[in-house]
């Protein structure tokens, strides 16, 4: 077979021009627009820069001009100083306006107030004559000039001579009092220029960016900071309105930055030296690159020319030739691959669920053979189910494939744990978010503390490098086949527990057999308080829900056993909000009902679980509370239940007696108790004088006769009858009952 080996020249051919005109083409593109737009953005930020420290330094420079005109002016007190007697308590209030405009403005260098009566000068710390006071150069030139309440050029100030410079530069603002004539004195403030170049400093950066500051003739206020020339083509000057200084930014820059700016011919010259070296290096990496394609054609062609006769001879380019050759060696032992890969995956998974369900125990001879087919050993036997916490929340922030990738990873650490402790396990996947671990070994002493062992690396390994945990149950130990079936359903049950245990934790079968399943009537009964509370707008019945919440916490209730509660709390609501309140179905069947029903299935934690309770159901309750307030009657109804719950001892408590006394019909007002409070009068006032015979049987000795009469009962078996028909108890078995949960508490 002759092979025509043109690869090299067809890659040259194709490759080379289209390198040469793209390459050359953007360089040069790129070179002339990132020039000309560097150059724009360059002005652009100098301008904006100037403009921005120009407003942020008038803004100062305004604010302490206008408060030291406001303090002049509006107070008064300056005036007072300056015209009245000489005191020495006004003296110091005058030192204190100006220390607090200097704290106020920290820009300030020196305040000072000049009295023209006497020739004397205060400051902060003293008040002397003009004649001993440093700066009185200044003070006696603007006794000859007119002071323009404007900011000075700069100018140097002298001070007491303590320093190591007795002079410093300063930019001054000198007010006249009173304004117009400035008979009384003068107001002075001093800034040092060093502290607006401070100031200046704060709003750019110095390591690029130039400023300077010039007043109205053109003199700089710094010194050994000024940019170039005012002709750069990158300067950027503005004036301000207030002052008349201009303020003049650059960017700072050498040799290289000039070059950057301006140097097309450099640029130029290196982007031909570029492609010149593309070129020399595509030669070089092409035949580098071609020699082991070159030695499989090779290879290739010698092993054709065997297993094939010769024939006529075909034009084929060697990537065709390759292709023909490998890709059908490839495409078959994929397929091969994924076929054995399948059915092994496939026939592991059913194993496993008829050795968890025991369903091969009938059948001796498939179980050995299918037993043998994996390899496995008879021995002693535990299971360990590892779920997944909050799987919903899981789904969401995965994508299938992530989700693949994590439980391959999870099953992966743990037949690795478990390889490395000398262990031997099997790891499965038995549904979305559980994954089995069987545990086999010959020795069934230290079987429990191996598998405890395992489970708790595998827990700790997920939680420290994944972003999600696992909680992973402990099944019994199992010492015959027919038994995983039993460890795994021990493990499945102690998983469940982790709604009231937490979750991220390990949950021996052990720790949770044995424990109390609860006593339902009383929850059941706690559930018919919170929806008759909720109902007729009680405040109790958040406190009843968290109680509730609190015992299926404290008794360790399963996962089925709290969904179970929680949807008879749900389906107790819907019942009475559609029979008692059908002005709230609607919003009932719309909002709360779906969420708590979302909550029950999504949540993992009672915790959860509780928050999404109270939640949704607060809503529900501002809803109710909101419609019965604006049922009619609902003033005279409240007055009439608050006057039945102050007198329910009252053993002639009846319609008539509350009709005669709110003058309103009693057939009318039984209607009103109907439908506001989903009960009739006796049926409320049966369940009132309940709940305070409830009580006064726990928390007190009272007997039961005695009860009766307080509760507004004559006849004590009546108080009993109705006390059992609510309850489902006597008065003394409840008593008894209640004495006995706080002794178990």
């Amino acid at each position: 077979m002759k092979i025509n080996n043109n690869y090299i020249k067809r890659m040259l051919l194709s490759y080379l021009p289209i390198l040469f005109v793209t390459v050359s083409m953007l360089i040069f593109i790129f070179i002339s627009i990132i020039n000309e737009i560097n150059v724009r953005n360059a002005i652009q930020a100098n301008q904006l820069t100037a403009a921005f420290v120009k407003n942020m330094v008038d803004s100062t420079l305004k604010g302490i001009s206008f408060d030291a005109q406001k303090m002049i002016e509006t107070n008064g007190e300056v005036q007072q100083y300056l015209d009245g007697p000489t005191d020495r308590a006004r003296e110091f209030d005058m030192s204190n306006l100006m220390s607090s405009l200097m704290v106020r403005y920290g820009l300030i260098d020196s305040i000072y107030l000049y009295r023209a009566k006497d020739g004397r000068v205060l400051d902060q710390s003293a008040i002397r004559p003009i004649e001993q006071f440093p700066d009185r150069g200044y003070l006696r030139s603007s006794e000859e000039r007119v002071l323009t309440g404007v900011w000075s050029s700069p100018r140097l100030k002298e001070n007491d001579g303590q320093t190591v410079s007795a002079s410093v530069p300063v930019t001054s603002l000198g007010l006249k009092i009173p304004r117009d004539s400035g008979s009384l004195g003068y107001l002075v403030i001093n800034i040092k220029v060093s502290s607006l170049d401070l100031l200046i400093s704060q709003m750019i950066d110095r390591k690029v960016t130039q400023a300077q500051l010039l007043d109205a003739q053109g003199q700089p206020f710094f010194e050994g900071n000024a940019p170039g020339s005012s002709n750069h083509s990158l300067n950027a000057e503005t004036v301000s309105d207030y002052t008349g200084w201009t303020y003049r930014m650059s960017i700072k820059g050498g040799r290289l930055f000039d070059l950057l700016f301006h140097g097309s011919t450099v640029w130029v010259t290196l982007a031909l030296a570029a492609i010149a070296f593309a070129i020399g290096s595509t030669f070089y990496v092409t035949r580098r690159n071609y020699k082991p394609i070159e030695a499989i054609l090779h290879r290739i062609d010698r092993f054709a020319s065997v297993v094939k006769p010769a024939g006529p001879k075909e034009d084929k380019n060697e990537f065709a030739f390759i292709d023909g050759a490998i890709e059908r060696l490839i495409t078959n032992n994929m397929v091969f691959q994924e076929k054995q890969q399948e059915n092994l995956v496939i026939r592991r998974q059913q194993f496993l669920q008829m050795l968890l369900k025991g369903e091969f125990e009938d059948d001796r001879a498939t179980w050995e053979q299918e037993w043998q087919h994996f390899g496995l050993e008879t021995g002693h036997f535990m299971v360990a189910l590892i779920e997944l916490d909050h799987y919903v929340q899981f789904a969401l922030n995965y994508t299938p494939n992530d989700q693949s990738l994590f439980k391959f990873i999870i099953s992966s650490v743990a037949v690795e744990i478990a390889e490395q402790s000398g262990q031997r396990i099997v790891a499965e996947w038995i549904s979305k978010n559980q994954l089995v671990l069987l545990l086999i070994s010959h020795e069934s002493e230290m079987l429990g503390h191996h598998l405890l062992q395992l489970s708790e690396q595998v827990r700790s390994w997920v939680e420290k490098h994944l972003e999600f945990t696992v909680t992973i149950g402990i099944g019994s130990a199992a010492h015959h086949e027919s038994a995983i079936g039993r460890s795994f359903d021990d493990a499945a049950a102690a998983v469940s527990c982790k709604v009231t245990l937490g979750v991220n934790q390990i949950i021996d079968a052990v720790e949770i057999k044995g424990k109390p399943e609860g006593e339902w009537f009383d929850y059941l009964e706690r559930i018919r308080t919170i929806v008759r509370k909720l109902r007729m707008s009680e405040s109790g019945w958040s406190a009843e829900l968290q109680r509730l919440f609190q015992e299926m916490t404290v008794r360790h209730l399963r996962k089925d056993d709290v969904d179970r509660l929680l949807h008879y709390l749900v389906f107790q609501l819907e019942y009475e909000m559609e029979e008692a309140l059908p002005d709230d179905a609607k919003a009932w069947l719309q909002d709360a009902k779906p969420e708590l029903h979302l909550a029950i299935k999504q949540s993992d934690t009672l915790r959860q679980l509780e928050s999404c309770f109270l939640m949704t159901l607060e809503q529900l309750a501002d809803g109710v509370r909101e419609l019965a307030q604006n049922r009619r009657h609902h003033a005279l109804l409240s007055e009439i239940r608050d006057y039945v719950e102050e007198h329910y001892w009252d053993p002639n408590l009846s319609l008539t007696m509350l009709s005669d006394r709110f003058q309103i019909n009693a057939k009318y007002l039984s209607q009103l108790f109907k439908e506001s409070i989903g009960q009739n009068f006796l049926d409320f006032l049966m369940s009132l004088r309940m709940e305070h015979a409830k009580k006064l049987l726990c928390e007190s000795e009272v007997s039961v006769q005695d009860i009766s009469e307080r509760v507004g009962y004559v006849n004590t078996t009546s108080f009993i009858r109705a006390f059992k028909k609510t309850a489902g108890l006597s008065p003394g078995q409840y008593r008894e009952s209640r004495h006995k949960e706080e002794v178990r508490g």
